[in-house]
């Protein structure tokens, strides 16, 4: 708040000087249950690190670690002694997603296999692999494949694997065997995948050439891949893409085997991805004041109005008859559209009484305020009102529980309307929480004051000071006490206007002396 203009432009700016990587903490609830009545889910904590890549264009995982309440160490993985041929062996079951790998040294609490890895997305877990010695992959598939087939319990899923690795066809051309066909009454078109018909036309002798086939196959790939999407670790398919071999019998088993470090991995994946839904954003230069704005035809979640604001008009068209929930400006609930909920705000800001909002079309929306009894477009009314209505749709129109980064809401708005906003982020919706980059004395100077009306109190708000020293960005916390009141003021914060006072009363000063004599 109130240093220098600073945008981070590579991904080693947000590393600390003198460090190699930035390291991230999690608290996540979630895992097994733990073994007290009534059973409840673990609390458990996770460190991730993050440097440069060799590029430089991102930040890409160095170290990875999950431990459990009591200190336990359930998953490490670290990016030291890792074999490019292993990835590269494995890493096209991605599907063209921009993984980083990690060699997992820890997992379920117990040393890890050898050649063992953990595929990230962003900082969730993404995807699972293991090399496994080809004898235990032919031993794996034929003991499964005799056991199923022996007792007529083959599943559509391991169906589909024995079609991938034995095409069904191909084999009973080979073998001589009649394609094995439904009757003419019921007669559908012949499909490739195996089906309990085809298994059960086969002898023992047939029976044990598909088995070693089939094993023979798949041992030629000597990875267990789970992902990407993994469907083992927390909602199946988050990704809306396919196993390498779904369900297959070698990644059943590694999943069987591993099922306690998968467990929270699922956890911490699924609550990475759940608050990553929850952050929304809106960046400082919003969009110029237009008579009409255009439409979309999907939002993105996290840019719910559009990163300038652009596409405010449209969710309010979208969502004009939505209920909403909120408070005013004295912290008391309402309950309104959301037209109405920003038209409520906009006139405690003095920028209109009402909103209209025009559907024009295949030319976009079109949004009046109702000014003195007048409706007039945004173009009428000054910059300030474009500024301030996408940070009010946004913020009005979010789910319980977001998190809201909003850089420099106050540009073009008048002071007035700056120490107005701070109400807004203060009382409006308690229910989200506000990340506020900022630079005006007046929107702070409010929140002061609301904590010495006791209408607020500091543990609603934490103020955070950027300032360069020694040519990096510092950034500390300034405690508000029960006053209002800072415990300690830095060089630079909000002083410029006690500088030039300073400055006006010695001119004074200077200039009554100069008469007197």
């Amino acid at each position: 708040m109130n240093g220098p203009l600073v945008r981070l432009g590579e991904p080693a700016d947000v590393v600390r000087e003198g460090q190699a990587a930035v390291e991230l903490r999690f608290t996540v609830q979630g895992g097994p249950p733990a073994v007290v009545e009534p059973p409840r889910a673990l609390k458990f904590d996770v460190s991730l690190s993050l440097a440069p890549s060799d590029n430089g264009v991102a930040l890409v995982p160095t170290a990875f670690e999950v431990v459990d309440p009591e200190g336990t160490v359930l998953v490490a993985a670290t990016s030291e002694r890792m074999r490019q041929a292993d990835i590269d062996a494995f890493s096209h079951t991605a599907h063209g997603l921009d993984l980083s790998f990690l060699r997992l040294t820890v997992f379920g609490g117990r040393k890890a296999p050898n050649r063992m890895y953990l595929g990230f997305l962003g900082v969730a877990p993404t995807l699972l692999a293991r090399h496994i010695d080809p004898r235990v992959i032919v031993r794996q598939m034929e003991s499964t494949l005799d056991d199923v087939l022996s007792t007529d319990r083959m599943t559509y899923e391991l169906a589909q694997e024995v079609t991938q690795l034995v095409p069904k066809r191909k084999f009973f051309k080979e073998l001589h065997i009649e394609d094995q066909r439904e009757p003419a009454s019921v007669r559908i078109a012949p499909t490739p995948l195996w089906s309990k018909r085809d298994f059960a036309a086969l002898d023992a002798a047939q029976r044990k050439e598909l088995v070693s086939r089939a094993a023979a196959k798949r041992a030629r790939v000597e990875w267990a891949v789970i992902g990407p999407g993994l469907g083992y670790l927390g909602s199946p398919h988050r990704l809306n893409r396919r196993y390498y071999f779904e369900g297959g019998v070698v990644e059943s088993a590694l999943a069987d085997e591993h099922s306690l470090g998968l467990t929270f991995l699922g956890a911490f994946a699924s609550a990475v991805e759940d608050f990553g839904g929850q952050v929304k954003y809106l960046g400082p230069l919003r969009d110029e004041p237009r008579v009409v704005q255009g439409a979309w035809d999907e939002r993105v979640r996290a840019l719910p109005v559009g990163i300038r604001g652009e596409l405010t008009a449209e969710i309010l068209t979208r969502e004009k008859d939505r209920t909403i929930r909120f408070n005013d400006w004295d912290g008391q609930p309402r309950e309104g559209t959301l037209p109405d909920a920003a038209a409520l705000w906009c006139n405690y800001f003095g920028i209109g009484e009402r909103i209209n909002v025009l559907d024009l079309g295949k030319l976009g929306r079109g949004v009046n305020l109702r000014v003195d009894g007048v409706d007039r477009d945004l173009t009428m009314i000054g910059v300030g009102a474009s500024q301030l209505l996408p940070i009010l749709v946004a913020s009005l129109a979010a789910e319980t529980g977001s998190l809201i980064l909003i850089e420099q809401p106050e540009l073009h708005l008048h002071p007035s309307v700056q120490s107005r906003l701070a109400d807004f982020f203060l009382f409006a919706r308690p229910d989200v929480r506000f990340i506020v980059e900022t630079h005006s004395e007046y929107l702070v100077t409010r929140i002061r004051r609301r904590i010495a009306e006791e209408r607020a109190t500091p543990r609603d708000v934490e103020v955070m000071f950027a300032e360069r020293r020694g040519g990096a960005t510092e950034i500390r916390s300034l405690a508000l006490g029960n006053g209002g009141d800072f415990d300690e003021w830095p060089d630079g914060f909000f002083d410029a206007q006690e500088i030039d006072l300073r400055h006006i009363v010695r001119a004074l000063a200077s200039r009554v002396a100069k008469a007197d004599s």
